[in-house]
């Protein structure tokens, strides 16, 4: 997305040191999730598309995006001159040797499906240059999906489009695969593979931009993707840093959203506050899952592997016992609860609710 109406500003993924978040646009997210892990990426073009690559064993190759264009007609030099454009594709890629373009767009905007047939003939022209064509010449386009945010109920689940030359009746037929995220709730999402688009279910509470504006929906679908993330990574369908990004980009969304549109509620404030804390934890799992494989594969002999290993079974062992309360403490249970329920320390279990933030330390 690079145009005007693609300006749409979150916060970004990671906050700076001066603990304020920067900006960065909502189509920057959404390619760095898409860039984030190759199984989640093949199993959307299978689910966009009803293709069959293996996720476990597809060759993927990231492809050039930034096409530099010649542009005579706003030349400001007089008949002839010539001036270049940079024009900038979402996403391109190689998956078993097939070229796929995916193109997100967040505002409504039929222009969209020139662009993307644009972006197709200037890479085809690419691949051309330095080639001998006294063979012939194939004009090769990548297979293309578009993924809209906002609603538009003009767009079909299909956009027609034909290649053909003037005064010819033979014509290269072929259709721009619409994804519209407006009709997908969190379970269609997972049941298609659609993995990568969790987070921009929220994009229906921005108000005035087709909203939801009932702050308990907008919980409610919070939680709902946070169940899913976490269910998805259980059952091995994303792994560790994909759920990581998935978290944050859902924390960078909802962040925008309740600065913007709902005027920093408190009740969102505190949701934000708890994803913070689930954060850390997951950032804590994934350095002590890297522990214990840096154990299982390192040179280190004797007494130093052998206290290695312990620190991060220590450490995994401490996580999955966070993990417990605090999935119980969401459940609305006491302290005294959730020690009985789980066999550890009332004051185990307060500590561990006041460090994470969700226990006031006064109580």
């Amino acid at each position: 997305m690079n145009n005007a109406d693609n300006q749409e500003q979150t916060p970004d993924i990671t906050a700076g040191e001066d603990s304020k978040p920067a900006s960065i646009r909502i189509d920057e997210i959404i390619k760095h999730l898409f860039s984030s892990e190759k199984q989640a990426l093949v199993k959307f073009v299978n689910g966009a598309l009803g293709e069959n690559h293996d996720p476990g064993t597809a060759e993927l190759i990231e492809l050039k995006t930034e096409f530099i264009r010649r542009n005579y007609a706003n030349a400001k030099a007089g008949a002839g001159a010539l001036n270049l454009d940079k024009i900038i594709a979402d996403m391109m890629f190689l998956l078993n040797g097939i070229a796929y373009h995916i193109e997100f767009q967040t505002k409504a905007g039929q222009a969209i499906a020139i662009r993307i047939i644009g972006y197709g003939i200037e890479h085809a022209l690419g691949k051309m240059r330095n080639t001998d064509i006294s063979g012939g010449v194939v004009l090769e386009l990548p297979v293309p999906v578009l993924i809209q945010i906002d609603k538009d109920e003009k767009l079909t689940d299909k956009i027609p489009a034909q290649i053909k030359l003037s005064g010819r009746d033979e014509a290269l037929t072929f259709d721009i695969t619409v994804i519209k995220l407006w009709e997908h709730d969190v379970d269609a999402l997972v049941s298609r593979g659609f993995y990568l688009l969790l987070p921009f279910v929220l994009a229906k509470h921005r108000k005035g931009k087709n909203a939801d504006e009932g702050v308990q929906a907008l919980l409610s679908d919070i939680h709902e993707i946070e169940e899913a993330i976490a269910k998805l990574y259980e059952n091995g369908e994303i792994f560790s840093n994909l759920r990581s990004d998935l978290y944050a980009a859902t924390d960078s969304i909802l962040r925008s959203i309740n600065a913007r549109y709902y005027d920093n509620n408190l009740e969102i404030d505190r949701e934000l506050k708890k994803m913070e804390t689930t954060r850390a934890l997951f950032a804590s799992e994934i350095k002590a899952k890297g522990m214990a494989e840096g154990v299982a594969i390192g040179n280190a002999e004797g007494e130093a592997r052998g206290e290695a290993r312990g620190e991060a079974k220590g450490v995994a062992k401490a996580n999955s016992e966070l993990t417990k309360i605090i999935k119980l403490h969401l459940q609305k249970k006491t302290p005294d609860e959730i020690s009985e329920e789980l066999g550890i320390a009332p004051k185990k279990v307060t500590g561990f609710l006041q460090k994470s933030g969700l226990m006031d330390l006064k109580q």
